[in-house]
């Protein structure tokens, strides 16, 4: 996991087993209320851990939502192997994959998704939360765009600007939780199925026929 705000102890194991620990009790407390209403004490209390020894983990309240992003981050990407290796031959159904993994974490963490995405765009306007919050997301995009590329390579795959793409893939996963109030009464995978059907009528080359996704069962 990348520690881009400030320097690891000794015991680097220790340090990502604690803000594990800490990002989880974080989903817990956000799923109760709000990112401004929470105290870092709380958080702290929540974890487990004395509100004066958080700070060996996290410089800030805000360093928080860098940890969320990190903490999802890190969990698609231990997946990407795994679905690299079930579809070697098929980068379609490998990018479907990759997308319900991604609408799988949403999902997991939707209140802490939803606290990282409303208020990461202000975190962002300070240059030095700028450059963690483009870190912690990197992987995430470059896998995306890993998936993209060699399904253009293939020619299976039908795109302008691989960016734009893992873009557009962004947030159609994300509006499964920015999107809750609208869906409800909507479960996850009748969103994805939905999902799904765009992705194959915008990125699937035309000359080739579509494949049902084993995600998408």
């Amino acid at each position: 996991m990348p520690e881009p705000l400030r320097n690891l102890p000794q015991d680097e194991a220790h340090v990502r087993s604690r803000r594990r620990q800490i990002f989880l009790a974080t989903c817990r407390v956000l799923a109760r209320k709000s990112f401004h209403e929470a105290s870092v004490k709380e958080l702290a209390l929540e974890a487990g851990i004395a509100a004066g020894s958080i700070y060996v983990y996290l410089h800030s309240k805000d360093e928080i939502l860098v940890l969320i992003a990190e903490s999802m981050v890190n969990e698609l990407v231990d997946m990407l192997p795994a679905i690299r290796a079930r579809n070697l031959d098929d980068p379609r159904n490998e990018l479907l994959e990759v997308m319900h993994a991604i609408l799988d974490v949403i999902d997991r963490y939707r209140d802490a998704f939803n606290v990282l995405h409303h208020e990461g765009r202000y975190l962002e306007r300070n240059p030095r939360y700028r450059e963690a919050m483009g870190e912690a997301a990197r992987p995430y995009v470059q896998g995306v765009i890993e998936v993209l590329e060699r399904g253009r390579d293939a020619g299976v795959l039908q795109f302008g600007d691989a960016r734009a793409a893992a873009h557009v893939i962004h947030m159609l996963c994300a509006g499964w939780a920015t999107g809750s109030g609208s869906l409800k009464g909507i479960d996850k995978e009748s969103y994805w199925r939905e999902v799904a059907s765009m992705i194959e009528g915008r990125f699937f080359a035309p000359d080739k026929p579509a494949v049902a996704s084993t995600a998408a069962k």
